[in-house]
Protein backbone atom coordinates (compact mmCIF):
# COMPACT_ATOMS: atom_id res chain seq x y z
CA UNK A 1 0.00 0.00 0.00
CA UNK A 2 3.16 2.51 0.38
CA UNK A 3 3.10 4.25 -3.08
CA UNK A 4 7.23 5.17 -2.03
CA UNK A 5 8.16 1.96 -2.88
CA UNK A 6 10.43 1.65 -6.16
CA UNK A 7 9.09 -0.55 -9.12
CA UNK A 8 11.29 -3.00 -8.50
CA UNK A 9 10.23 -3.77 -5.05
CA UNK A 10 6.67 -3.28 -5.81
CA UNK A 11 6.80 -6.26 -8.38
CA UNK A 12 8.51 -8.60 -5.78
CA UNK A 13 6.07 -7.36 -3.34
CA UNK A 14 3.53 -8.36 -5.97
CA UNK A 15 4.68 -11.74 -6.98
CA UNK A 16 4.30 -12.38 -3.38
CA UNK A 17 0.89 -11.77 -3.24
CA UNK A 18 0.29 -13.99 -5.83
CA UNK A 19 2.32 -16.53 -4.38
CA UNK A 20 0.34 -16.31 -1.42
CA UNK A 21 -2.89 -16.17 -2.46
CA UNK A 22 -2.20 -19.22 -4.91
CA UNK A 23 -1.01 -21.14 -1.70
CA UNK A 24 -4.30 -20.10 0.26
CA UNK A 25 -6.21 -21.06 -2.19
CA UNK A 26 -4.90 -24.54 -2.50
CA UNK A 27 -4.83 -24.78 1.28
CA UNK A 28 -8.54 -24.15 0.90
CA UNK A 29 -9.23 -26.78 -1.60
CA UNK A 30 -7.29 -29.39 0.45
CA UNK A 31 -9.11 -28.41 3.60
CA UNK A 32 -12.66 -28.95 1.41
CA UNK A 33 -11.33 -32.03 0.06
CA UNK A 34 -10.31 -33.50 3.59
CA UNK A 35 -14.26 -32.30 4.88
CA UNK A 36 -15.21 -34.44 2.09
CA UNK A 37 -13.61 -37.71 2.49
CA UNK A 38 -13.74 -37.34 6.64
CA UNK A 39 -17.62 -36.79 6.50
CA UNK A 40 -17.06 -33.29 7.83
CA UNK A 41 -18.42 -31.66 5.08
CA UNK A 42 -22.29 -31.14 5.58
CA UNK A 43 -24.68 -30.21 3.22
CA UNK A 44 -26.54 -26.87 4.08
CA UNK A 45 -29.28 -26.00 1.59
CA UNK A 46 -31.73 -23.38 1.21
CA UNK A 47 -34.58 -22.67 -1.34
CA UNK A 48 -33.02 -19.82 -3.96
CA UNK A 49 -32.62 -19.00 -7.62
CA UNK A 50 -29.89 -21.27 -9.33
CA UNK A 51 -29.65 -19.58 -12.22
CA UNK A 52 -28.63 -16.51 -10.64
CA UNK A 53 -25.81 -18.04 -9.30
CA UNK A 54 -25.03 -19.83 -12.29
CA UNK A 55 -25.03 -16.02 -13.97
CA UNK A 56 -22.61 -14.87 -11.44
CA UNK A 57 -19.92 -17.31 -11.92
CA UNK A 58 -20.58 -17.22 -15.53
CA UNK A 59 -20.00 -13.55 -15.73
CA UNK A 60 -17.15 -13.35 -13.26
CA UNK A 61 -14.89 -15.33 -15.45
CA UNK A 62 -16.18 -13.28 -18.94
CA UNK A 63 -14.86 -10.21 -17.06
CA UNK A 64 -11.54 -11.44 -15.79
CA UNK A 65 -10.72 -12.99 -19.26
CA UNK A 66 -6.96 -12.25 -20.41
CA UNK A 67 -7.05 -14.62 -23.38
CA UNK A 68 -9.00 -12.67 -26.26
CA UNK A 69 -8.63 -15.98 -28.03
CA UNK A 70 -11.42 -17.31 -25.55
CA UNK A 71 -15.01 -16.80 -25.54
CA UNK A 72 -17.32 -17.13 -22.09
CA UNK A 73 -20.86 -17.83 -22.96
CA UNK A 74 -23.82 -18.47 -20.32
CA UNK A 75 -26.87 -20.27 -21.27
CA UNK A 76 -29.61 -20.09 -19.05
CA UNK A 77 -31.92 -22.64 -20.94
CA UNK A 78 -34.91 -22.88 -18.10
CA UNK A 79 -37.23 -20.21 -15.87
CA UNK A 80 -37.26 -22.87 -13.57
CA UNK A 81 -34.28 -22.04 -11.33
CA UNK A 82 -35.83 -21.83 -8.03
CA UNK A 83 -34.70 -25.17 -6.08
CA UNK A 84 -32.70 -26.16 -3.03
CA UNK A 85 -29.33 -26.71 -3.02
CA UNK A 86 -25.81 -25.79 -1.20
CA UNK A 87 -24.84 -22.02 -2.45
CA UNK A 88 -20.92 -23.01 -1.45
CA UNK A 89 -21.08 -26.18 -2.80
CA UNK A 90 -22.13 -25.48 -6.17
CA UNK A 91 -19.75 -22.30 -6.33
CA UNK A 92 -16.65 -24.70 -5.87
CA UNK A 93 -18.10 -27.16 -8.09
CA UNK A 94 -18.40 -24.36 -10.90
CA UNK A 95 -15.26 -22.66 -10.04
CA UNK A 96 -12.69 -25.83 -10.32
CA UNK A 97 -14.73 -26.51 -13.19
CA UNK A 98 -14.36 -22.93 -15.01
CA UNK A 99 -10.67 -22.69 -14.19
CA UNK A 100 -9.71 -26.46 -15.66
CA UNK A 101 -11.88 -25.15 -18.60
CA UNK A 102 -10.02 -22.24 -19.06
CA UNK A 103 -6.32 -23.75 -17.90
CA UNK A 104 -7.12 -26.13 -21.02
CA UNK A 105 -8.26 -23.70 -23.55
CA UNK A 106 -6.16 -22.18 -25.48
CA UNK A 107 -8.94 -20.64 -28.10
CA UNK A 108 -12.03 -21.00 -28.90
CA UNK A 109 -15.37 -21.29 -26.50
CA UNK A 110 -16.04 -22.30 -22.84
CA UNK A 111 -19.98 -22.42 -22.27
CA UNK A 112 -21.46 -23.05 -18.64
CA UNK A 113 -25.18 -23.58 -18.93
CA UNK A 114 -28.45 -24.49 -17.06
CA UNK A 115 -31.17 -26.25 -18.41
CA UNK A 116 -33.82 -28.67 -17.40
CA UNK A 117 -34.51 -32.30 -18.07
CA UNK A 118 -36.93 -34.77 -17.82
CA UNK A 119 -36.60 -38.53 -18.10
CA UNK A 120 -38.53 -41.29 -16.88
CA UNK A 121 -41.18 -38.65 -15.80
CA UNK A 122 -38.25 -37.42 -13.28
CA UNK A 123 -37.66 -33.79 -13.67
CA UNK A 124 -33.30 -33.34 -13.24
CA UNK A 125 -32.09 -29.46 -13.69
CA UNK A 126 -28.36 -29.75 -15.07
CA UNK A 127 -25.50 -27.98 -14.89
CA UNK A 128 -22.63 -28.19 -17.49
CA UNK A 129 -19.24 -26.63 -18.37
CA UNK A 130 -18.46 -27.31 -21.93
CA UNK A 131 -15.39 -25.77 -23.77
CA UNK A 132 -13.45 -26.50 -27.32
CA UNK A 133 -9.89 -27.09 -25.62
CA UNK A 134 -7.59 -29.32 -25.55
CA UNK A 135 -9.94 -32.39 -24.67
CA UNK A 136 -8.71 -35.55 -22.56
CA UNK A 137 -7.10 -38.60 -23.61
CA UNK A 138 -9.86 -41.95 -23.11
CA UNK A 139 -7.42 -43.78 -21.39
CA UNK A 140 -7.12 -41.08 -18.43
CA UNK A 141 -10.38 -40.56 -18.81
CA UNK A 142 -11.36 -43.20 -16.11
CA UNK A 143 -9.30 -41.72 -13.58
CA UNK A 144 -9.48 -37.96 -13.77
CA UNK A 145 -11.60 -38.17 -10.67
CA UNK A 146 -9.01 -39.94 -8.76
CA UNK A 147 -7.32 -38.05 -6.32
CA UNK A 148 -3.75 -36.32 -7.27
CA UNK A 149 -3.91 -38.53 -10.58
CA UNK A 150 -2.35 -35.46 -13.62
CA UNK A 151 -2.68 -36.95 -17.06
CA UNK A 152 0.45 -37.03 -18.81
CA UNK A 153 0.02 -35.09 -21.83
CA UNK A 154 1.80 -32.30 -24.08
CA UNK A 155 -1.22 -29.82 -23.01
CA UNK A 156 -0.13 -30.51 -19.07
CA UNK A 157 -0.47 -27.74 -16.95
CA UNK A 158 0.52 -27.07 -13.32
CA UNK A 159 -1.52 -28.31 -10.53
CA UNK A 160 -2.60 -30.17 -7.20
CA UNK A 161 -4.43 -33.23 -8.93
CA UNK A 162 -7.01 -32.50 -6.29
CA UNK A 163 -9.59 -30.50 -8.39
CA UNK A 164 -11.33 -32.79 -9.86
CA UNK A 165 -11.40 -35.03 -6.91
CA UNK A 166 -12.84 -32.20 -4.94
CA UNK A 167 -15.97 -31.94 -7.59
CA UNK A 168 -16.23 -35.20 -7.69
CA UNK A 169 -17.04 -35.55 -3.89
CA UNK A 170 -18.98 -32.72 -3.25
CA UNK A 171 -21.66 -33.49 -6.55
CA UNK A 172 -21.59 -36.34 -4.34
CA UNK A 173 -22.56 -34.99 -1.01
CA UNK A 174 -25.05 -33.14 -3.15
CA UNK A 175 -26.72 -36.48 -4.48
CA UNK A 176 -25.83 -34.97 -7.54
CA UNK A 177 -24.90 -37.03 -10.60
CA UNK A 178 -21.54 -35.94 -12.16
CA UNK A 179 -20.41 -36.98 -15.82
CA UNK A 180 -18.03 -36.05 -18.30
CA UNK A 181 -17.80 -36.33 -22.19
CA UNK A 182 -14.15 -35.47 -24.02
CA UNK A 183 -12.60 -36.15 -26.98
CA UNK A 184 -8.81 -35.34 -27.98
CA UNK A 185 -8.56 -31.55 -30.10
CA UNK A 186 -12.23 -31.36 -29.39
CA UNK A 187 -13.20 -30.30 -26.18
CA UNK A 188 -14.38 -31.38 -22.58
CA UNK A 189 -18.32 -31.10 -20.93
CA UNK A 190 -18.71 -31.77 -17.56
CA UNK A 191 -22.12 -32.08 -16.68
CA UNK A 192 -24.13 -31.77 -12.90
CA UNK A 193 -27.30 -33.49 -12.73
CA UNK A 194 -29.35 -32.54 -9.79
CA UNK A 195 -33.12 -33.49 -8.68
CA UNK A 196 -35.26 -31.01 -9.58
CA UNK A 197 -37.94 -31.29 -6.59
CA UNK A 198 -34.99 -32.76 -3.86
CA UNK A 199 -36.04 -30.83 -0.44
CA UNK A 200 -32.82 -32.81 0.76
CA UNK A 201 -34.75 -33.58 4.88
CA UNK A 202 -31.31 -35.43 5.79
CA UNK A 203 -29.48 -31.78 4.84
CA UNK A 204 -29.49 -28.96 7.46
CA UNK A 205 -31.54 -25.96 6.45
CA UNK A 206 -30.66 -22.41 6.13
CA UNK A 207 -34.06 -20.89 5.25
CA UNK A 208 -35.07 -18.46 7.14
CA UNK A 209 -38.98 -17.78 7.63
CA UNK A 210 -39.81 -14.66 6.37
CA UNK A 211 -43.49 -14.33 6.97
CA UNK A 212 -43.91 -11.77 9.64
CA UNK A 213 -45.97 -12.36 12.62
CA UNK A 214 -49.43 -10.69 12.73
CA UNK A 215 -50.35 -7.21 14.35
CA UNK A 216 -52.16 -7.56 16.96
CA UNK A 217 -55.56 -5.75 16.64
CA UNK A 218 -55.16 -3.38 19.05
CA UNK A 219 -51.58 -2.20 17.48
CA UNK A 220 -50.98 1.50 18.19
CA UNK A 221 -48.94 1.53 15.30
CA UNK A 222 -47.88 0.38 12.22
CA UNK A 223 -45.49 -1.72 10.82
CA UNK A 224 -41.64 -0.50 11.04
CA UNK A 225 -38.64 -1.15 8.87
CA UNK A 226 -36.85 -4.41 9.38
CA UNK A 227 -34.39 -4.18 11.61
CA UNK A 228 -30.68 -4.87 10.38
CA UNK A 229 -28.98 -8.28 11.06
CA UNK A 230 -25.79 -5.91 11.90
CA UNK A 231 -24.59 -2.50 12.38
CA UNK A 232 -24.10 -0.23 9.42
CA UNK A 233 -20.02 0.93 9.73
CA UNK A 234 -19.34 3.77 7.26
CA UNK A 235 -16.00 3.80 5.88
CA UNK A 236 -14.51 6.74 4.42
CA UNK A 237 -10.61 6.93 2.90
CA UNK A 238 -9.19 8.39 -0.27
CA UNK A 239 -6.48 5.12 -0.49
CA UNK A 240 -7.99 2.03 -2.35
CA UNK A 241 -5.71 -0.81 -0.65
CA UNK A 242 -6.43 0.94 2.88
CA UNK A 243 -10.09 1.48 2.43
CA UNK A 244 -10.75 -2.01 1.01
CA UNK A 245 -8.15 -3.66 3.94
CA UNK A 246 -11.00 -2.22 6.54
CA UNK A 247 -14.12 -3.62 4.64
CA UNK A 248 -12.40 -7.10 4.03
CA UNK A 249 -11.38 -6.75 7.62
CA UNK A 250 -14.70 -6.22 9.15
CA UNK A 251 -17.61 -7.74 6.93
CA UNK A 252 -18.03 -10.88 8.85
CA UNK A 253 -19.20 -8.46 12.30
CA UNK A 254 -20.87 -5.27 10.39
CA UNK A 255 -22.36 -4.17 7.44
CA UNK A 256 -19.64 -2.25 5.37
CA UNK A 257 -20.48 0.27 3.10
CA UNK A 258 -17.52 3.07 1.71
CA UNK A 259 -16.57 6.20 0.46
CA UNK A 260 -13.31 7.92 -1.55
CA UNK A 261 -14.08 10.91 -0.16
CA UNK A 262 -15.53 13.28 2.33
CA UNK A 263 -18.31 14.51 0.44
CA UNK A 264 -18.99 10.86 -0.79
CA UNK A 265 -19.36 10.02 2.98
CA UNK A 266 -21.87 12.95 4.03
CA UNK A 267 -24.15 12.01 1.05
CA UNK A 268 -24.11 8.04 2.08
CA UNK A 269 -24.43 9.02 6.28
CA UNK A 270 -27.19 11.06 4.59
CA UNK A 271 -29.30 8.35 2.97
CA UNK A 272 -28.07 5.08 5.39
CA UNK A 273 -28.10 6.35 8.29
CA UNK A 274 -25.18 4.67 9.36
CA UNK A 275 -23.98 2.97 13.33
CA UNK A 276 -20.90 4.76 13.12
CA UNK A 277 -18.35 6.58 10.49
CA UNK A 278 -14.56 5.70 10.48
CA UNK A 279 -13.41 8.16 8.41
CA UNK A 280 -9.98 9.64 6.96
CA UNK A 281 -9.31 13.28 7.69
CA UNK A 282 -7.02 14.21 4.60
CA UNK A 283 -8.97 13.43 1.48
CA UNK A 284 -9.72 15.78 -1.39
CA UNK A 285 -12.92 17.31 -2.46
CA UNK A 286 -14.32 17.07 1.72
CA UNK A 287 -11.75 16.19 4.59
CA UNK A 288 -12.80 14.11 7.78
CA UNK A 289 -13.01 17.42 9.60
CA UNK A 290 -15.71 18.87 7.57
CA UNK A 291 -17.53 16.11 7.16
CA UNK A 292 -17.31 14.88 11.19
CA UNK A 293 -18.35 18.79 11.44
CA UNK A 294 -21.21 18.26 9.54
CA UNK A 295 -22.76 15.00 10.68
CA UNK A 296 -22.72 16.58 14.18
CA UNK A 297 -24.46 19.67 13.11
CA UNK A 298 -27.32 17.51 11.51
CA UNK A 299 -30.00 16.55 13.71
CA UNK A 300 -30.46 13.30 11.20
CA UNK A 301 -27.17 11.97 12.11
CA UNK A 302 -25.46 14.20 14.95
CA UNK A 303 -25.91 10.80 17.18
CA UNK A 304 -23.57 8.77 15.18
CA UNK A 305 -19.67 8.46 16.65
CA UNK A 306 -17.32 9.38 14.59
CA UNK A 307 -13.67 7.53 14.72
CA UNK A 308 -10.90 9.90 12.88
CA UNK A 309 -7.96 8.67 11.14
CA UNK A 310 -4.42 10.05 10.45
CA UNK A 311 -1.11 9.68 9.36
CA UNK A 312 -0.19 12.85 11.54
CA UNK A 313 0.16 12.27 15.47
CA UNK A 314 0.55 15.65 16.40
CA UNK A 315 -1.39 17.26 19.34
CA UNK A 316 -2.77 20.17 17.19
CA UNK A 317 -4.05 17.76 14.67
CA UNK A 318 -5.84 15.56 17.66
CA UNK A 319 -7.40 18.77 19.08
CA UNK A 320 -9.14 19.85 15.99
CA UNK A 321 -10.00 16.06 15.39
CA UNK A 322 -11.96 16.49 19.22
CA UNK A 323 -13.07 19.89 18.77
CA UNK A 324 -15.05 18.85 15.37
CA UNK A 325 -16.51 16.15 17.20
CA UNK A 326 -14.74 13.22 16.74
CA UNK A 327 -15.54 10.51 19.64
CA UNK A 328 -12.04 8.79 19.10
CA UNK A 329 -8.75 9.45 17.14
CA UNK A 330 -6.45 6.62 15.88
CA UNK A 331 -2.70 6.66 14.26
CA UNK A 332 -1.66 5.01 11.10
CA UNK A 333 -0.75 2.73 10.79
CA UNK A 334 -3.50 0.91 12.87
CA UNK A 335 -4.10 -3.26 13.68
CA UNK A 336 -7.31 -3.95 12.10
CA UNK A 337 -7.83 -5.17 15.80
CA UNK A 338 -7.65 -2.14 17.57
CA UNK A 339 -9.94 -0.66 15.12
CA UNK A 340 -12.60 -3.35 15.70
CA UNK A 341 -11.76 -3.02 19.25
CA UNK A 342 -12.64 0.82 18.89
CA UNK A 343 -15.54 0.59 16.92
CA UNK A 344 -17.14 -2.49 19.62
CA UNK A 345 -16.30 0.31 22.34
CA UNK A 346 -18.15 2.97 20.56
CA UNK A 347 -21.20 1.38 19.77
CA UNK A 348 -21.48 -0.46 23.33
CA UNK A 349 -21.44 2.65 25.17
CA UNK A 350 -24.44 3.98 22.90
CA UNK A 351 -25.93 0.88 23.75
CA UNK A 352 -25.90 1.75 27.79
CA UNK A 353 -27.37 4.64 26.97
CA UNK A 354 -30.01 3.46 25.23
CA UNK A 355 -30.37 0.85 27.84
CA UNK A 356 -30.83 3.76 30.46
CA UNK A 357 -33.12 6.03 27.82
CA UNK A 358 -35.27 2.80 28.03
CA UNK A 359 -36.04 2.74 31.35
CA UNK A 360 -39.58 3.03 32.57
CA UNK A 361 -39.12 5.42 35.09
CA UNK A 362 -37.34 9.08 34.96
CA UNK A 363 -34.86 8.30 37.62
CA UNK A 364 -31.16 9.66 37.86
CA UNK A 365 -29.57 6.80 35.72
CA UNK A 366 -31.90 8.12 32.58
CA UNK A 367 -31.50 11.74 33.61
CA UNK A 368 -27.33 11.66 33.48
CA UNK A 369 -27.96 9.23 29.91
CA UNK A 370 -29.65 12.00 28.59
CA UNK A 371 -27.23 14.35 29.88
CA UNK A 372 -24.75 12.59 27.93
CA UNK A 373 -26.20 13.09 24.73
CA UNK A 374 -25.17 16.07 22.46
CA UNK A 375 -27.42 19.01 22.53
CA UNK A 376 -29.10 17.89 19.26
CA UNK A 377 -30.25 14.50 20.05
CA UNK A 378 -31.49 15.85 22.97
CA UNK A 379 -33.67 18.55 20.68
CA UNK A 380 -34.28 15.08 18.92
CA UNK A 381 -35.97 13.52 21.62
CA UNK A 382 -37.63 16.28 23.44
CA UNK A 383 -39.32 17.00 20.25
CA UNK A 384 -40.38 13.70 19.04
CA UNK A 385 -41.71 13.38 23.19
CA UNK A 386 -43.16 16.48 22.49
CA UNK A 387 -45.37 15.17 19.36
CA UNK A 388 -46.72 11.81 20.63
CA UNK A 389 -47.67 13.82 24.17
CA UNK A 390 -49.83 16.50 21.74
CA UNK A 391 -51.41 13.52 20.01
CA UNK A 392 -51.85 10.67 22.54
CA UNK A 393 -55.60 10.52 21.77
CA UNK A 394 -54.54 9.01 18.17
CA UNK A 395 -55.13 4.98 18.36
CA UNK A 396 -53.20 4.75 15.19
CA UNK A 397 -50.26 7.00 15.30
CA UNK A 398 -47.48 5.64 12.60
CA UNK A 399 -43.91 6.38 11.54
CA UNK A 400 -45.25 8.21 8.73
CA UNK A 401 -47.30 11.30 11.20
CA UNK A 402 -44.15 11.66 12.99
CA UNK A 403 -42.27 11.79 10.23
CA UNK A 404 -43.65 14.32 8.54
CA UNK A 405 -43.87 16.88 11.80
CA UNK A 406 -40.24 15.99 12.07
CA UNK A 407 -39.83 17.00 8.56
CA UNK A 408 -37.46 13.90 8.01
CA UNK A 409 -37.89 10.41 5.54
CA UNK A 410 -39.45 7.66 7.11
CA UNK A 411 -36.38 5.41 6.97
CA UNK A 412 -33.76 8.08 8.40
CA UNK A 413 -36.43 8.74 11.01
CA UNK A 414 -36.57 5.07 11.87
CA UNK A 415 -32.60 4.67 12.35
CA UNK A 416 -32.27 7.96 14.20
CA UNK A 417 -34.41 6.09 16.98
CA UNK A 418 -32.84 3.54 16.64
CA UNK A 419 -29.47 4.66 16.80
CA UNK A 420 -30.49 6.77 19.48
CA UNK A 421 -32.51 4.63 22.00
CA UNK A 422 -31.94 0.73 20.51
CA UNK A 423 -35.77 0.34 19.68
CA UNK A 424 -37.85 0.36 17.07
CA UNK A 425 -40.11 3.52 16.35
CA UNK A 426 -42.99 1.60 17.18
CA UNK A 427 -41.76 0.64 21.08
CA UNK A 428 -40.96 4.42 21.49
CA UNK A 429 -44.23 5.58 20.76
CA UNK A 430 -45.70 2.78 23.00
CA UNK A 431 -43.16 3.66 25.94
CA UNK A 432 -44.15 6.97 25.46
CA UNK A 433 -47.62 6.69 26.23
CA UNK A 434 -47.08 4.39 28.36
CA UNK A 435 -44.97 6.83 30.63
CA UNK A 436 -47.39 9.21 30.24
CA UNK A 437 -49.99 6.65 31.63
CA UNK A 438 -48.44 5.99 34.68
CA UNK A 439 -48.33 9.76 35.29
CA UNK A 440 -52.08 10.42 34.70
CA UNK A 441 -52.24 7.11 36.89
CA UNK A 442 -50.40 8.97 39.63
CA UNK A 443 -52.35 12.22 39.72
CA UNK A 444 -55.47 10.08 41.00
CA UNK A 445 -57.55 12.07 39.09
CA UNK A 446 -58.94 9.69 36.32
CA UNK A 447 -59.90 5.89 36.12
CA UNK A 448 -57.81 3.23 34.48
CA UNK A 449 -60.49 3.35 31.36
CA UNK A 450 -60.21 6.99 31.14
CA UNK A 451 -56.48 6.95 30.94
CA UNK A 452 -56.56 4.10 28.47
CA UNK A 453 -58.42 6.52 25.90
CA UNK A 454 -56.73 9.34 26.62
CA UNK A 455 -53.94 7.57 25.17
CA UNK A 456 -55.08 5.85 22.06
CA UNK A 457 -56.12 2.70 23.42
CA UNK A 458 -59.53 1.16 22.40
CA UNK A 459 -59.73 -0.96 24.44
CA UNK A 460 -59.03 -1.19 28.50
CA UNK A 461 -57.69 -5.06 28.41
CA UNK A 462 -55.21 -4.03 26.07
CA UNK A 463 -54.19 -1.26 27.96
CA UNK A 464 -53.93 -3.00 31.20
CA UNK A 465 -51.76 -5.72 29.04
CA UNK A 466 -49.25 -3.32 27.16
CA UNK A 467 -48.54 -1.50 31.09
CA UNK A 468 -48.20 -4.71 32.44
CA UNK A 469 -45.45 -5.55 30.18
CA UNK A 470 -43.55 -2.53 30.27
CA UNK A 471 -43.98 -2.35 34.13
CA UNK A 472 -44.15 -5.73 35.29
CA UNK A 473 -47.28 -5.10 36.91
CA UNK A 474 -51.15 -4.06 36.88
CA UNK A 475 -51.93 -0.76 37.01
CA UNK A 476 -53.63 -1.17 40.19
CA UNK A 477 -50.73 -2.94 41.57
CA UNK A 478 -48.47 -0.06 40.37
CA UNK A 479 -50.45 2.68 42.22
CA UNK A 480 -50.25 0.75 45.86
CA UNK A 481 -47.28 0.27 45.53
CA UNK A 482 -45.59 3.94 45.15
CA UNK A 483 -48.63 5.00 47.17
Amino acid sequence: SDATLSPKHANKISIIHDSATRLLNLINRILEFRKTETQNRKLSVDKGDLGQLVQEVGLRYKELNSNNKVNYLIHIETEDTEIFYDADMITIILDNLMSNAAKYTSEGDITLSLRSVEENQIKYTEISVSDTGHGIAAEALPHIFDRYYQAKSKYQASGSGIGLALVKGLSELHEGILKVESALDTGTTFTLRLLTENTYPNAIHTQHDTEKKPMDAEETTVADTPTENHPIVLVVEDNTDIREYIRSSFTEFYEVITAKDGKEGWELAQGRIPNIIVSDIMMPVMDGIELCKRVKEDMRTSHIPVILLTAKDSLQDKEEGYASGADSYLTKPFSAKLLHSRINNLLENRKKIASLLALADTQPKQESAVNSLNKLDNEFLQKITQIIEENLEMEKMDIAFIADKMCMSHSTLYRKIKGLTDMSANEFIRKVKMRKGAELLMSGQYTISEIAYMIGFSSVAYFRQCFKDEYGMSPSDYVKQKQ
